[in-house]
């Protein structure tokens, strides 16, 4: 039944596809046709009666078909009626052809008529324009284009290249004329006169204008996600028959552009285009039309080759330079292109190559310990066993490189060849039509590129949340792009000024630039971030150079770069290279250019002075100025009253920016990494590019003196590469770049070795970002804190805790010490832990002993001496200034900390000795049992870590960065954009999980030092081969527990989800609530302190023994202890958690521990006897109402979220372990919710 459905459907979307086709048939012959009855050959085209109604039905059956339901089957038959071939391009030319002849009789007899229904005639010749413009509009691929869409995509690409030849062609492209004489026409018309229909006719011709321009062969790869099929396509396949890429390229567009004056009148437009005309019409027109013009163009190749001066200068071959102007075609460029690759290689061959006297013998075989045999042919094998071993690798196979994803440049509904012209490719042009270009681009820029530039940024500047990303591509580009030729232009041409490019840095340009950049590297739109980069490079070069020229109106200058340093846009334009080595060459290309650019603008301006920026002030001042103020200002600076009152009176604070702590933001290793692997693949680079790279390393090496980030085993084998005699070429001028920097490389490690041996085995793993170990590496020493005027750190602060006011002050204090304590022990701080407690120990017998003297001899009210508190071994007084918790717990306990560097730290003789008995038990106490927070989160999350007044540990030096502190990149609380990782809860427990052990041994782990990750086996077969070496000391079953392991100590954080859902669907808990409420309800909803303690006994007493109690409890219950029966046949049916029992965590946690050790002690059972007992006791327990209810709610809770994962995750398995790990969190979350569940 349902086949019979599909092939009903079928049949009939075949039969109105059919019913379509027909009517396109019957229009297309409505239309006209040749006239054979003329004597004239070939005979003329002829209009049917109905032209103009076909015309119009044609256009309304694209709109209803293409438009509406999202198909190309209207322009597919077109297409094969070749209605724009055969019939709209006669048309077009026969009535421009009419109107070029009644022009001219018109020229001469004035009194000449216009040719006979020439407003009929007109109104065909605009229909026709528009069906053109709808035939040869760009086609588009997305996400959302339909299958009818992607099957035709590549047939209508083939077709459109046919129109394209055709129209360019067809008697030398006059219908571009046709269409310049239709736009003339509303041209005539006076600007006030002119209704939106003639603004549409304009914007009609330049969308015409822009599609012949833009018309290209079909992209393999349409986009991420859809692909054309790959069957052994080539190039060639997406050129339809008698098409070639000379007749649709550039250089043929230039060539009809020129002769039929579109040229002329698109300099016409744009140098009018504020005063004659409607700019919301034609700008963006105009702009594409500019962009597709120059996307595929290298600038340097419009000017002429033996141009070399600066950075731009390259070495170009002879045979080159002089076969290039007797190629006329471009197929024959790539060849001669071809030929002297083929030269080059002809010349490595015969350098390798033995004679032929000594090719006798040579063969080299080599078994490998598979038993298979690799043999190398020559003689040159058996002299220098490198060169076997090349051959050998010469020989393997070459996998080609499979681009990932985010290295493809091509975005949703962008061609791929949007960025060619920062690729470098040569664009073949004529001799003559090079010059047409030129000069086209010339007059542009003289005319109206500021023009075009300030009304297209104004547009988008009110309209930049419609921005699409193509649009955005096209600015930034286009932008680029002139900027970037005038540059070049004003070196060898003392004519051209920069001055006519101003509008580029005009404050709003300068503004929508950033934004775009901004906005697109936040939204991880990488298409408009490469377009972004590239625009704000061209924008920093265009400030250096007129910098250099010393114009006298420097105002935008300087509004540009008292923003362009600004905090966030630093952080934005460092953050960029970081992420350079995961896309393409030209990526970090981009990335490398514009790094090197911001830093020399920056050092350009501190050269003269300290530069200042401006930021926005954080509090709102009142000015209190006087006369005296504004007359001195105006004397200094100037100026007049007004301006002087809106200097003093500015909302902004200036900041002074120092070059190295700019500087320092790109000494990182992810910047470092970029610039490697982009050297990596010099073969491929230029010399600039190479330059740039190595002038990077000398500010790193010399400047920056981080020496630590270039200590790197790849960067030495790649400089012996590009040194050795098969890497850059010894004519190259880069490699004296290469060579010098190498040998001063080289020089400096060989120091490093003899003064610090640790670089050794540095050399061999990535760099460690622990201050300590770093310091140790690059010195050989220990870093000694000598500076006096270093600020210790703020001690961490306590978060409001929740009930905290009705807590008594005993149970609060006890919370603090379990808060901090166990967020030491999670650090893995016990060795700072078991010092403090020794000292206080030692503290509190001095302190006694002090006493018991005085109190003979007295002297009750003599204090004893300050004991004064330092920590032994490797560690020096470090966590005592620098460790924000551990000065928190002193503070605690009553120690007063040291303030800065060179105090003392030590126990006030103040101190009572029963609060600091008190200290000492609580730190005991937590050291040995685990801490119970009331939220279930890790302790840490009640601190509050404040930041200092002065970061002195982090920037040793006085940089003059004091101003802008709240903007502070190196703090290591505040996390750089590009490190900001979102985790799942299953990363999250799973990490937990991973560490917990680890961290429960006291290990002490560094900040900033990473440390591999344990992958889930199930993902690794493919690597299992990788890891099958033997572990040695990993595990030793004969070595004796710690204390803290026979403990078995747990912080709240290291707790699993397995032991929470025990104890959460243990009946027991819900039974001693039961008796918690029947307490409260007994006792008017308030018990004593002590009836709380016995309560936590209690409760501890019935979990350990599986709901069997021992003690005595008459003065809690005031008699027997009723039955839990009896308790619930007398309550109400509200079974919620109450929050005094919560509240209680600490006391049951407490009397839990003395539980077990007691326990321990008189039966002698194991942890996992008691587990089990509780498990067996848990099995054979009839479950209570209570818990059937949290049962069944927790469970429809779990098969909610299972399904909502199963929806979304691609792995079954780690499904599960998500929806057991969610489950387990949302029960905690039941039970520490409070009183507005009842």
């Amino acid at each position: 039944m349902s086949a019979d459905l599909q092939q009903g459907t079928t049949n009939a979307a075949d039969f109105s596809l059919t019913v379509l086709r027909a009517r396109i048939a019957l229009l297309a012959t409505a239309i006209g046709g040749p006239d054979y009855t003329s004597q004239i050959d070939p005979p003329p085209y002829k209009l049917g009666d109905d032209c103009l109604a076909c015309l119009k039905d044609l256009k309304r059956w694209f709109k209803l078909v293409d438009d509406q339901q999202k198909r190309w089957d209207v322009a597919m038959a077109v297409a094969e009626y070749r209605i724009l071939t055969d019939d709209l391009l006669p048309i077009l030319i026969d009535w421009e052809n009419k109107c070029s002849l009644a022009a001219k009789l018109a020229k001469n007899n004035p009194d000449h008529e216009e040719f006979r229904n020439k407003a009929y005639y007109d109104k065909i010749a605009l229909n026709c324009l528009q069906l053109l413009v709808l035939m040869t509009w760009p086609l588009i691929v997305t996400e959302q284009s339909s299958s009818n869409q992607i099957t035709l995509y590549g047939e209508l690409k083939k077709h459109q290249l046919v129109y394209k030849k055709t129209i360019l062609s067809m008697e030398s492209g006059k219908v571009l004329r046709a269409a310049i004489r239709l736009a003339l026409d509303v041209i005539k018309i006076d600007r006030l006169s002119r209704t939106p229909r003639d603004n549409m006719v304009l914007k009609l011709v330049l969308n015409f204008f822009r599609n012949v321009i833009a018309i290209e062969p079909g992209e393999f790869t349409i986009n991420t996600k859809k692909s054309m099929p790959k069957k052994g396509i080539t190039s060639i396949d997406t050129l339809p028959p008698n098409v070639s890429m000379d007749d649709i390229s550039l250089n043929t567009v230039i060539s009809s552009f020129h002769k039929n004056k579109v040229f002329g009148f698109l300099l016409t437009l744009t140098s009018s285009l504020s005063k004659e005309f409607d700019q919301d019409f034609i700008n963006i027109p105009l702009l594409e039309i500019m962009f597709y013009f120059t996307k595929d163009v290298n600038q340097e190749l419009l000017f002429p080759r033996q141009f070399e001066t600066g950075t731009h200068s390259k070495v170009v071959n002879k045979n080159e330079s002089s076969s290039a102007n007797n190629i006329v075609t471009s197929a024959g460029f790539e060849l001669s292109k071809l030929l002297q690759k083929e030269h080059q290689m002809r010349k490595n061959v015969i350098k390798h190559t033995s004679a032929r006297h000594s090719r006798f013998g040579g063969l080299l075989s080599i078994q490998t310990p598979d038993k298979t045999r690799l043999t190398v042919s020559g003689s040159q094998a058996l002299v220098d066993e490198k060169i076997a071993l090349q051959k050998l690798d010469d020989s393997k196979k070459w996998n080609k490189r499979i681009i990932k994803k985010h290295q493809s440049v091509a975005a949703e509904g962008l061609p791929n060849s949007l960025l060619n012209s920062q690729t470098g490719k040569a664009i073949f042009f004529t001799e003559s039509n090079g010059k047409h270009f030129k000069e086209f681009i010339n007059n542009f820029i003289d005319s109206g590129f500021n023009i075009l530039l300030h009304s297209v940024t104004n547009y988008f500047t009110t309209e930049q949340d419609r921005m699409v990303t193509l649009e955005q591509v096209e600015y930034l580009l286009f932008f680029a792009w002139f900027v970037q030729y005038q540059l070049l232009r004003s070196k060898i041409d003392n004519s051209a000024d920069i001055k006519q490019v101003s509008e580029a840095l005009k404050e709003v340009t300068f503004i929508l630039v950033s934004s775009l950049l901004r906005s697109a590297y936040d939204l991880k739109n990488w298409t408009v971030t490469h377009a972004g980069m590239i625009a704000f490079n061209e924008l920093l070069n265009l400030v250096s150079r007129t910098k250099a020229a010393q114009e006298e109106d420097s105002t935008d200058i300087e509004f540009i770069v008292s923003r362009l340093f600004s905090d966030e846009r630093i952080q934005l334009l460092s953050n960029l290279p970081k992420i350079g080595s995961k896309y393409s060459l030209q990526f970090m290309k981009s990335c490398i250019e514009l790094t090197h650019s911001v830093l020399k603008v920056l050092e350009q301006y501190s050269d003269d002075k300290t530069l200042v920026i401006e930021g926005k002030s954080r509090r709102q001042k009142k000015f209190n100025i006087s006369e005296d103020d504004i007359t001195k200002l105006i004397k200094e600076e100037n100026v007049d009253r007004d301006e002087a009152l809106d200097i003093l009176t500015s909302s902004l604070r200036s900041i002074e920016v120092n070059f190295q702590k700019v500087q320092a933001n790109y000494m990182t290793e992810p910047v470092i990494e970029t610039y490697i692997n982009f050297l990596e693949r010099f073969r491929e680079l230029e010399d600039d590019s190479i330059k740039k790279v190595f002038s990077f390393f000398h500010r790193v090496f010399v400047q920056a003196k981080e020496q630590a980030l270039l200590f790197r085993f790849d960067l030495i084998i790649l400089l012996r590469e590009m040194l050795s005699p098969d890497g850059l070429d010894r004519m190259s001028r880069s490699r004296k770049y290469v060579s010098q920097f190498s040998d001063y490389f080289l020089a400096r490690l060989k120091k490093s070795l003899k003064k610090s041996p640790a670089w050794f085995v540095g050399l061999l793993f990535p760099p460690l970002h622990n201050s300590e170990v770093g310091f140790y590496q690059r010195y050989g020493e220990y870093n000694v804190l000598n500076n006096e005027s270093m600020y210790a750190a703020p001690a961490s602060q306590f978060k409001p805790i929740p009930d905290e006011e009705a807590l008594p002050p005993s149970i609060l204090l006890d919370m603090k010490y379990g808060i901090l304590v166990s967020t030491l022990l999670d650090d893995g701080k016990t060795e700072l832990l078991d010092q403090l407690l020794k000292h206080i120990t030692h503290t509190l017998d001095i302190f006694k002993s002090w006493l018991t003297v005085n109190v003979n001899a007295g002297k009750e009210t003599v204090n004893p001496p300050n004991e004064y508190f330092t920590l032994t071994g490797v560690l020096n007084n470090d966590p005592i200034f620098k460790d924000k918790d551990y000065r928190a717990l002193l503070l605690l306990i009553g120690y007063s900390i040291p303030r800065k560097i060179n105090e003392p730290c030590f126990l006030p003789g103040t101190v009572e000795v029963s609060d600091l008995t008190v200290s000492c038990e609580l730190v005991k106490k937590y050291l040995s049992t685990p801490f119970e927070t009331p939220n279930g989160l890790p302790s840490s999350s009640y601190l509050l870590r404040v930041r200092s007044e002065k970061d002195s540990f982090s920037h040793n030096e006085q940089d003059g960065w004091e101003g802008d502190d709240d903007y502070d990149y190196n703090d290591p609380y505040i996390v750089p954009d590009d490190q900001i990782l979102s985790k799942s809860d299953a990363a999250y427990f799973k990490d937990l999980d991973n560490n917990a052990s680890d961290k429960l041994k006291g290990t002490k782990f560094s900040k900033g030092i990473a440390r591999s990750k344990k992958k889930d086996k199930r993902k690794r077969r493919k690597g299992e081969a990788k890891t099958n070496l033997p572990m040695f000391g990993d595990q030793d079953d004969e070595r004796p527990q710690t204390v803290r392991e026979r403990h078995g100590v747990f912080s709240k954080e290291f707790i699993s989800d397995s032991e929470d859902d025990e104890d959460l669907m243990n009946p027991i808990f819900f039974e001693n609530e039961t008796y918690m409420r029947w307490l409260l309800d007994k006792n008017n909803g308030q018990l004593t302190e002590d009836r709380y303690i016995q309560f936590a006994k209690f409760a501890a007493e019935r979990m350990n023994n599986g709901g069997v109690v021992t003690g005595d409890y008459t003065s809690l219950f005031g008699g027997s202890i009723p039955s839990i029966e009896s308790i619930r046949a007398t309550e109400s049916s509200s079974f919620a958690p109450d929050k005094s029992l919560i509240s209680l965590a600490s006391h049951v946690a407490s009397e839990m521990s003395i539980f077990d050790v007691n326990n321990n002690n008189n039966n002698q059972l194991s942890d996992d006897d008691v587990n089990s007992e509780s498990r067996n006791s848990l099995g054979s327990s009839q479950p209570s109402n209570s818990q059937n209810m949290f049962q069944s709610e927790v469970y429809s809770r779990k098969e909610s979220t299972k399904r909502s994962l199963e929806a979304s995750a691609a792995d079954e398995s780690d499904e599960d372990e998500e929806a057991i790990r969610l489950f387990g969190k949302k029960s905690r979350v039941v039970l520490s919710q409070g009183d507005s569940d009842d």
